[in-house]
């Protein structure tokens, strides 16, 4: 018998390697699925969905004598009022749809009075603050850029009532730079 040399065939390595991707992507897949499935099962809009089901978790675990967290021990959870929701709403919806933050549009948003000050007076810890209750990515940026260039005094001048974002981060980078 002669012997030939081991010549791997190339249809048979694309297959493996479609083998490895596929499987990649199906794990990818049923990740995304299960973490949906699992968001959809308690809903955000009752939040004594999840304490109910703690509680009855509670109960089975007492049952089986393990030790667990009391409901008194449990963190409770603020109660926010419908129209809260729909003020933090418009202050995320100002923030992300206006390039052109204008003070007095501001003040007449609940959530959103003062906010125009600190960030024409670079106040850094202000703004945090302010991204606690309200959640938004031009909030986030600003704070970013804050930390990084440490700016203080003033950015718009005491007539103008108009912090043009685009300007006031490309600022904040420039100084980094």
């Amino acid at each position: 018998m002669v012997d030939r040399p081991y010549k791997p065939n190339l249809f048979k390595h694309l297959l493996s390697a479609a083998a490895v991707v596929g499987a990649i992507l199906l794990g990818f897949v049923l990740g995304l699925w299960v973490g949906d499935h699992r968001r959809t099962e308690t809903p955000a809009t009752e939040p004594s969905a999840g304490v109910d089901s703690m509680i009855s978790n509670i109960v089975a675990a007492v049952d089986t004598n393990e030790v667990v967290a009391t409901p008194d021990t449990l963190p409770k959870m603020p109660e926010i009022s419908e129209s809260t929701r729909k003020e933090r709403a418009a202050g995320v919806e100002y923030l992300t749809k206006h390039n052109r933050w204008n003070r007095d549009e501001m003040e007449k948003i609940p959530v959103l009075q003062g906010l125009w000050d600190a960030v024409n007076h670079y106040d850094l810890e202000t703004i945090r603050k302010y991204a606690e209750i309200i959640e938004c990515p031009p909030l986030t940026t600003i704070i970013e850029g804050l930390e990084q260039s440490h700016k203080t005094g003033y950015y718009a001048s005491k007539n103008d009532r108009n912090i043009t974002l685009s300007t006031y981060i490309r600022r904040l980078r420039q100084q980094n730079q």
